[in-house]
């Protein structure tokens, strides 16, 4: 019997790791890691904090107090050594760690490893879709740290245990300003120890004595919030959100927005509602059954959570993290008003180990099935790519801009900016996901604006002398679209590049050079099939027939996946030219049979053309065509290169 109880706590074990293994590996767009990558590279390269703007134009010198600069050298040093995978294995192991921490404590104080894993699995898909690399995660490990250290103590540790307190606080205030939330935390759990112990309240788990030390011990931690470069700043910024001003952030930024409960959203898993209401429920039950052993000071660190949770969504995987001890005690508390005589115990614990068993193995089942998509897509595209969602950013659109020096202010999309920070930091951003560490909430207001198309979106641009816009053309959606297709419309911007993910549309003014340059096909484009294709359609639509034909072949040689996209186009002009006879249609059929090396039907289409009033400078290209097609031969005439 020894032997199976002894399984049944190594299966919960796996059951807990891989649970947490599934929620690190969870897809968010890594908006924020790229600039605080690029926070972290200025940072080792300087050897310095930087204290104003270095990115944008915008704001250009403005303040920046940089909460997270020790995460952020942290970052760029995992990404150093290992590159993405380091820091996409950094996470998983974060993630794995915050489960088991969180289990750990709920074993502690539940006395049941059943409970305290059961709880914590629940979480693992509550806060899956919030676990981004980035800064944040560091609010959860000193949350758990804190209160593990509190609980310790409260079980009979000695006073040195207390010293891994101020160690955390001095860590944690130059990693994320949510150590205000952990100064808080000890805060509440101090002040709740000496009240028992000072009115002797039963069942207390300390003498006054030893609550003191926990008050003690509090005080220099709040010393240790002093560690940092800029200490008072440190004190203030957390509540820098709250101002009134920066209203636009707490109601634009989705992690900002209230919870909805059993609504599943973004950053809103539909699942926190039945979490939430589980919670309350078996919280309510264990009171019920046994009010006296109801513990004070981890109710009120729980309530607080759950205010925040419902506040704003960010603080959702805070609640499922630090509820998990409280339910595994919960349970443990109705699980002892339940228990049967000792008579029965040999049968009911065979009967336990049993149903817990089938549980695990059903649970390991259900999240490992989940996982299959998630593994596959890593082996299609890579851990770290898939993880951040890389094929989000418009790595070839950036490729383009680099190659091409030209001046001119750049407009992007407000979760671009530090993608383009790290990938291009030649060129000032608009602004990046620093949010109101360095921008104001009414220049949000401004950009969003422009970001989302709204009347005045040209006088925007306009105001801050825009010269390109990178904006998404192949996967815009909703508001975005409608800015993709203001841009196509206004004669006032011109697209200089397109590769079906991103464009760079160029202002006929202070985009000249560029124009100029792209008029002239002396921009250089990245070597990728759908900026080649982009390039023979702009040779096409100038009427240079030639350098597009020569642009397609060479597409056709270098990239497999060019033919079924010119067989898709041939087919639509063919259905066209069918329906409405239009010689331009045939013009374009045989312009791709050309190019595809079909001379005979090349011909016949140029011919037909002909004969439907093609006319110049089409005309007289198909004329052209005809000869040389006729002499079977390749050349042309004023040839443009490949």
């Amino acid at each position: 019997m020894r032997d199976v109880g002894r399984a049944v706590r190594w299966l919960l074990v796996v059951v807990l790791l891989v649970h947490g293994v599934y929620a690190g590996l969870e897809v968010v767009t890594g908006a924020d890691l790229w600039w605080q990558l690029a926070a972290g590279r200025y940072m080792v390269q300087h050897r310095e904090i930087p204290t104003r703007d270095i990115f944008s134009y915008t704001f250009a010198g403005a303040p920046w107090f940089n909460e997270e600069w020790l995460t952020q050298v942290l970052f760029y040093g995992l990404y150093s050594l290992g590159g993405g995978t380091l820091l996409a294995l950094f996470k998983i192991v974060l993630v794995m760690g915050l489960l088991a921490g969180t289990a750990w404590i709920g074993w502690r104080r539940s006395g049941s490893l059943v409970f305290a894993v059961g709880a914590a699995a629940a979480a693992a898909f509550v806060c899956r879709p919030y676990l981004d690399i980035r800064p944040q995660l560091f609010e959860f490990v000193g949350t758990l740290i804190v209160i593990g250290v509190v609980d310790a103590y409260r079980r009979g540790a000695g006073p040195a245990v207390l010293a891994v307190l101020p160690v955390t606080m001095a860590l944690w205030v130059n990693l994320h300003a949510s150590y205000i939330f952990g100064l808080g935390v000890l805060g509440l759990l101090a002040g709740c120890e000496i009240v028992k112990a000072w009115l002797r309240i039963p069942d207390a788990p300390m003498p006054l004595r030893r609550a003191l030390g926990l008050g003690v011990a509090t005080l220099v931690t709040l010393l240790a919030c002093f560690v940092h470069p800029e200490p008072l700043k440190a004190l203030a910024f957390p509540f820098v959100i709250l101002d009134p001003a920066e209203a636009p952030w707490r109601t634009e930024i989705v992690e900002w927005l209230p919870t909805k409960l059993f609504r599943e959203e973004q950053f809103n898993p539909a699942f926190f509602g039945y979490f939430f209401t589980a919670q309350i429920l078996v919280a309510l039950a264990a009171v019920l059954a046994a009010p006296r052993r109801c513990d004070l000071s981890d109710t009120a660190v729980v309530a607080v959570t759950v205010a925040l949770a419902l506040s704003a969504r960010r603080f959702v995987p805070l609640f499922a993290l630090v509820s998990v001890p409280f339910a595994a005690r919960n349970l443990a508390l109705l699980r002892s008003r339940a228990a049967t005589g000792p008579a029965e115990a040999p049968v009911r614990d065979r009967v336990r180990g049993t149903i817990v068993a089938i549980l695990a193995l059903g649970a390991l089942g259900n999240v490992l099935l989940r996982a299959v998509p998630d593994a596959q897509a890593i082996a299609a595209r890579g851990l770290f790519p898939e993880m951040i969602r890389a094929d989000f950013f418009p790595r070839d659109a950036v490729e383009f801009l680099r190659l091409n020096a030209l001046p001119g202010r750049l407009f992007h999309l407000y979760v671009w900016g530090g993608y383009l920070e790290w990938e291009l930091p030649e060129r000032k951003v608009f602004i990046d996901g620093r949010a109101q560490t360095v921008y104001p909430g009414s220049f949000w207001t401004e950009h969003s604006a422009a970001e989302y198309g709204y009347p005045g979106w040209n006088d925007v641009l306009d105001l801050h002398e825009v010269a390109l816009v990178l904006w998404p053309t192949g996967f815009a959606g909703g508001r975005h679209a409608v800015m993709r297709d203001e841009l196509r419309r206004s004669p006032k911007w011109v697209c200089i590049y397109d590769d079906g993910h991103s464009g760079v549309f160029a202002h006929v003014e202070r985009g000249l050079a560029w124009i100029e340059r792209f008029e002239a096909f002396s921009l250089l484009y990245p070597d990728v099939v759908k900026a080649q294709l982009f390039l023979v359609t702009a040779a096409f639509r100038a009427s240079d027939f030639d350098r597009a034909r020569l642009g397609l072949q060479a597409a056709l040689r270098r990239f497999p996946e060019t033919a079924a996209i010119a067989q898709q186009a041939e087919e639509r002009l063919a259905a066209e030219a069918r329906t409405t006879g239009f010689p331009g249609s045939l013009f374009g059929v045989g312009f791709y049979r050309d190019a595809r090396g079909d001379g005979a039907a090349a011909a016949e289409a140029y011919r037909l053309a002909l004969e439907r009033g093609l006319v110049d400078p089409q005309a007289a290209y198909a004329r052209g065509a005809l000869e040389r097609l006729a002499r079977g031969g390749n050349a042309t005439r004023n040839a443009g290169p490949e």
